[in-house]
């Protein structure tokens, strides 16, 4: 999804459903993220319509954040699941040196700690964008 205060929320969604994440630029080759669906086994994939047509093909679900109607038939309340700082938070691909991409599994303790010396150096507030 491009960013959106839509993806923001889904980013959201997805980490206190216990879940991860796999950050994809619709503008990267379709042979990248067809490599990047495959590997990394989402089930999952949240997009936009208008960009939708450009991904290549999914076999997961696919939820498109910009279309409200999608959400309907979801719950509202919180899932139950038990959520500990070890659990995987997002998965980076980087260009890998064999020229596949590679993903970097990060937990949430290392977001974590990331977010809180980001606020300390920088003491980021409404104003940052």
């Amino acid at each position: 999804a491009e960013r959106s205060l839509e993806m923001v929320v889904g980013l959201l969604a997805i980490l206190k459903a216990g879940a991860a994440y796999v950050p994809l630029d619709p503008d990267y080759p379709a042979e990248r993220l067809a490599y990047m669906f495959e590997d990394s086994g989402i089930e999952l994939l949240l997009t936009q319509a208008h960009l939708r047509e450009q991904l290549p093909a999914f076999a997961g679900q696919v939820l498109l954040l910009d279309q409200p109607g999608e959400l309907g038939g979801y719950a509202r309340q919180v899932p139950a699941c038990r959520l500990h700082p070890e659990n995987l938070a997002y998965v980076i691909y980087t260009s890998g040196s064999t020229g596949r991409p590679k993903g970097a599994g990060n937990r949430h303790l290392a977001l974590y700690n990331r977010l809180a010396w980001m606020q300390q150096a920088y003491a980021l507030d409404g104003a940052d964008t």
